[in-house]
């Protein structure tokens, strides 16, 4: 058996740790530490989600290929032997190419030759000291490497920069030291180093510029910043279009492709691969080659890599991860029938999800098969593996770490060789604890006990960070908690010296849960509190956190606020102090904005006014209910005016809670009359939410809601109480958040309305008849310019706002709302128009006029069916669109009953002061009342921000 002790010898000389922050205290590491056993604990899950992104076939840092064309040999017109440096690196003899290289700097500086030497001869000392730092390199030889390539760069520097050759041979040098930097974790450095070198090609009009272009876009997504690594991406791709199809173009497009994939935008992704991939066939097909081979393989990599991305978005919009789908399909249904017919159906998600997963899983084979490249088959089985825990396949995971160890031990010491080793320990940590110890956790303890000591060799703070944790992780599923605490504050404690807070926060989450387990509750809710400030840090960029579609915001991000949240709402203590309250209500707000921004991978949420504080100075009568959704309950706090914040709390099992609100929508958007179902699975909603506080509201008040999970799908004025529905008590709004921005009333009644719409079916969308009614009649109301059918073009509608700003922008076109940002828009007479687009469309006004949009309205919009999470794509809407309120349909509704529905909305708007709010009750009361008693036709209209 293995110690404890072998674990901790690999950071039994580790420098000072700085002293962890005071909410927070690590227990000492015990002497004589007891052997990995495996002990089970009830508490938060000790399973976090993997520390690493999917492994993608990353073009290789172009320096590794063009420089030594360009510097290891003589000039062009000089022989090339074929046993020369170049061709023994070419072919993998790297320390035959050393010894080479070094008979030919001792031959250039051989004893007698002026001190000076000439400027040619310099240039090829510099040259052969770039090349052996290469060498080097591939040898993991990192201080040589290091030595031999700062002295390289010197000499180069020194030279007058006149000639195209002197420049050429500085950029080629530079690409190196890019090299270096990146292998050793320094990306900053990397992307200075090669924008320097791209700069010095382009002076000399070298094609080498788009090398290093491309590997300045590698450098760029290591730093999270995908966006700018996909602008780049294009450019070059633009550049290259007029070419003959190449390797070249086909490698940057295939990392166009890898980067769009990362950056959500999947159609985007897969037209990028499938160029790509046709590109390489060809080639390969006019003249075989190992590099047209490698180029294939590639693509196959990132194909797989992409349908893994679809099968896992697929996932998330039917509201459930991996994990979940799988534990589906391994649980017997229910006998009650409402529940067996959810299930049912969450089956045949999870279904679907295992057969796509499959067809990757023999892209990953293929890829495997085809690659002559060791670096390319090492990541694809290390995909293949991690798909195959993913799914829970482990008799077959297992099968295949023989294979995986006999490929990766051998390799010498490297950033990527290091996280590979910390990613293949984490998936064996998986397969042992799923497989009763095979392989043993002791192994994999060395394992992760060895890549510390390599990563503390190389000084790679991020990857010593990243094994200590993983070790921690390892002794926290063996209930071995002091000795997995120590290990998470020393990974911890590095992570916060090189400001890595996207690793931090996953430290400072495995810290809480070893403490809680340990019974301090008060040092956990201080370590999940740090947690979620990480997290907020680095909201920006939280595509950064891990970069693939192996992600899982669900998995990764989420657990940490609803953890915190749950231990702040202890429900042993009904009645926690008004600190608590305040912190929980901020944490639901943290979640709201970071589902948001991860969204949009971007951040988008930047408000100053509080709901309280609104709710608190209004003259209009109105309570806040922020809801949030755990495992065993739904948590309410309320603020009403002038009071503080009180809490109460429902027990309900969150699948309970998701499948009567899967089943309430589907009565209410289906059924066009009041069903005796939906009239019940709206009491049960309602008596989750209203009930325990309806004799602390007061009629006619506006109930604003920041609802959580599924109940976000939910129209809230739909509820009912037995006797009446909710809106026939109250004024109902929606805040994405728990901020808005600068909310007030509307100041004036005569607005400027800008108006646009279809009535013809364009796109396969039916046509919308009852919409050229819809705009007249507002018109009537509300002075307006209007664009119709061929009149309503992306254009147009641009120009129409920055020609003269409109207070109102009511769209009446059809429009779907998804989870994915990409597949969230509206229609316009020319084209799709999407969420991002629409947004820099409506902002054009804010550079023309100093007062926002007051209202947005998208009349005949949806939420996508059978996407669980579909409302983010509504509320990102509502965000960036940088209106005050916004009005839009969860479903499609009636055309003649949501024409009569705006038709009076306005009517009452313009009438008399009057909140929106209470103008959208009164419009939805009016269709009530008359022949659309059915919730289907009036309750889907929402209003999102300000209610005022």
């Amino acid at each position: 058996m293995l110690a404890l002790g072998l674990a901790h010898s690999a950071t039994a000389t580790l420098p000072a740790a700085s002293s962890p922050s005071p909410e927070i205290h690590a227990a000492p590491a015990t002497s004589q530490p007891e052997t990995l056993r495996t002990r089970h604990w009830s508490g938060f899950p000790a399973q976090p989600p993997s520390t690493f992104p999917l492994r993608s076939s990353f073009f290789p840092l172009r320096s590794s290929f063009f420089a030594l064309r360009s510097s290891f040999f003589p000039p062009p017109s000089s022989p090339d032997p074929p046993h020369s440096a170049r061709s023994l690196y070419e072919a993998g003899r790297y320390r035959e190419a050393i010894a080479q290289l070094e008979a030919l700097l001792d031959q250039l500086r051989q004893p007698g030759a002026d001190p000076s030497l000439g400027e040619q001869t310099r240039l090829q000392i510099g040259l052969t000291l770039a090349n052996l730092s290469l060498a080097h390199q591939q040898l993991g030889e990192w201080a040589t490497a290091e030595r031999h390539i700062a002295e390289a760069v010197q000499l180069l520097n020194s030279l007058p920069a006149r000639t195209a050759t002197v420049q050429r041979a500085q950029a080629q040098a530079l690409t190196i030291l890019g090299r270096l930097q990146f292998a050793r974790g320094q990306a900053d450095a990397a992307l200075e180093s090669w924008e320097r070198a791209t700069a010095l090609f382009q002076q000399v009009g070298d094609l080498a510029a788009i090398d290093t272009q491309m590997n300045q876009a590698q450098a760029l997504q290591s730093l999270g910043l995908y966006r700018r690594a996909i602008a780049q991406l294009a450019a070059i791709n633009q550049q290259l279009a007029a070419a003959p199809d190449s390797l070249t173009k086909a490698q940057v497009l295939r990392t166009l492709g890898d980067a769009q994939r990362v950056a959500g935008d999947l159609d985007a992704a897969r037209h990028a691969l499938e160029q790509s991939r046709r590109i390489a066939a060809a080639l390969h097909a006019q003249s075989p080659t190992p590099a047209t081979q490698e180029a294939i393989a590639a693509v196959t990599l990132s194909l797989a890599n992409l349908g893994r991305a679809r099968a896992i978005a697929a996932l998330g919009q039917a509201g459930m991860t991996p994990t979940e789908a799988i534990q589906r399909l391994k649980t017997p249904l229910s006998d009650n029938r409402a529940r067996r017919a959810y299930e049912q159906r969450q089956q045949r998600i999870a279904t679907t999800f295992l057969q796509q997963t499959e067809a990757v899983l023999g892209l990953y084979d293929e890829a495997a098969q085809v690659s002559p490249s060791a670096e390319l088959r090492l990541q694809a089985a290390l995909n293949h593996l991690s798909l195959l825990v993913e799914t829970a396949q482990w008799e077959q995971a297992r099968s295949r770490y023989p294979d995986l160890q006999q490929q990766l031990d051998p390799l010498p010491p490297s950033r990527p060789t290091l996280f590979n080793q910390i990613e293949l320990a984490q998936g064996l940590t998986a397969i042992s604890q799923a497989s009763g110890g095979n392989p043993g956790l002791e192994a994999i303890a060395r394992r992760l006990s060895r890549t510390v000591q390599q990563a503390r060799e190389l000084d790679d703070l991020r990857a010593e960070s990243l094994a200590l944790g993983s070790l921690g992780h390892l002794y926290e599923q063996t209930g071995q908690w002091r000795e997995a605490q120590t290990l998470t504050q020393q990974a911890l404690n590095l992570a916060q010296q090189i400001a890595a807070a996207d690793i931090a926060y996953r430290w400072q989450w495995q810290l809480g849960r070893l403490l809680l387990v340990q019974g301090d509750k008060t040092g956990a809710i201080a370590a999940y509190s740090q947690s979620v400030q990480s997290l907020q840090a680095i909201r920006g960029d939280l595509v950064a956190i891990n970069r693939d579609v192996q992600f899982s915001f669900r998995e990764s991000v989420e657990p940490v606020y609803r953890q915190l949240v749950d231990l702040l709402l202890d429900p042993q203590n009904p009645t926690p102090d008004l600190e608590r309250l305040v912190q929980a209500r901020d944490v639901i707000e943290g979640l709201q904005v970071a589902e948001l921004d991860n969204f949009f991978r971007e951040a988008c949420l930047d408000t100053q006014f509080q709901l309280d504080r609104v709710v608190d100075l209004s003259t209009l009568p109105a309570a806040v209910l922020y809801t949030i959704v755990l495992p065993d309950r739904i948590e309410v706090i309320l603020k009403q005016p002038q009071q503080p914040l009180r809490r109460y709390t429902t027990p309900v099992a969150q699948e309970t809670v998701e499948r009567v609100s899967e089943d309430l929508l589907r009565e209410l958007r289906d059924r066009a009359y009041p069903s005796p179902e939906g009239l019940a699975l709206s009491q049960q909603v309602y008596d989750w939410l209203i009930r325990p506080i309806a004799d602390q509201l007061t009629e006619n008040q506006t109930l604003v809601f920041v609802l959580d999970g599924a109940l976000r799908n939910v129209p809230m004025a739909a509820l009912h109480d037995g006797r009446q529905y909710l809106i026939e008590h109250y004024s109902v709004a929606l805040a994405p958040g728990l901020q808005l921005p600068d909310p007030r009333p509307l100041q004036q009644r005569q607005f400027r309305a800008l108006m646009a719409g279809l009535t013809e079916a364009r796109d396969n969308f039916p046509a919308l008849p009852n919409v050229e009614k819809e705009l007249a009649e507002i018109q009537k109301t509300l002075p307006s310019r209007v664009l119709i059918n061929t009149s309503f073009t992306q254009q147009n509608f641009q120009n129409s706002l920055s020609a003269a700003p409109a207070s109102i922008v009511h769209v009446a076109t059809h429009g779907e709302f998804s989870s994915n940002a990409a597949d969230t828009f509206i229609l316009a007479w020319d084209s799709r128009v999407n969420v991002k687009d629409l947004s820099s469309l409506l902002q054009v006004q804010e550079l023309d006029s100093p007062e926002p949009i007051e209202l947005l309205v998208l009349s005949a919009c949806r939420t996508a069916e059978g996407d669980r999470r579909a409302t983010l794509g509504l509320a990102g809407v509502a965000v960036r669109a940088g209106a005050r309120s916004t009005i839009a349909s969860l479903w499609s509704v009636d055309d003649e009953a949501g024409a009569d529905l705006m038709i009076e909305f306005y009517h009452q708007l313009t009438r008399s002061p009057i909140s929106k709010a209470e103008a959208l009750r009164q419009a939805q009361l009016s269709l009530l009342r008359a022949n659309y008693d059915a919730p289907r036709f009036w309750a889907s209209y929402v209003l999102l921000g300000n209610w005022l």
